[in-house]
């Protein structure tokens, strides 16, 4: 049963400067694993790869917060800042996208014990422009 679905659409180059600027920003956002995912031989950043796990982080937030609506855990709340933080974009050896989720976390923010979920995500470039697409269902 799909409890809620999430996309965003993002511009590449908007990442440009992210791909630039200071690892601690990065950090922020991002966890270890997933910069060195993003990170070419030579040790820079790939601001397509920094922008679609931007993309599938936000994809997430969306489609968690329609989940806890519709499961009626509205009382409290959690912010895009939380979710990146506690979600992790793997890659498996097929190049297929994972997301890894701290659940726990996220009960222990919202105050609710959550049903066992399941997300479903993808991600995808175009020239100038990256999306991520999540959809959580109930298991």
């Amino acid at each position: 049963m799909v409890l809620g679905i999430g996309t965003d659409i993002v511009e590449v180059m908007r990442f440009d400067s992210w791909a630039q600027g200071p690892e601690s920003r990065l950090l922020k956002i991002f966890s270890v694993s997933e910069l060195a995912q993003c990170r070419t031989p030579h040790g820079e950043y790939q601001a397509e790869k920094l922008a679609a796990r931007f993309a599938v982080k936000e994809a997430f937030f969306k489609a968690l917060s329609a989940t806890l609506c519709n499961l009626s855990y509205t009382k409290h709340t959690f912010s895009l800042m939380f979710a990146c933080q506690h979600v992790q974009i793997n890659m498996t050896e097929w190049q297929v996208p994972v997301l890894m989720v701290d659940w726990p976390a996220f009960e222990e923010k919202i105050h609710q014990i959550l049903p066992k979920l399941q997300v479903h995500v993808s991600l995808s470039h175009e020239n100038l422009m990256t999306v991520g697409f999540v959809v959580i269902t109930k298991i």
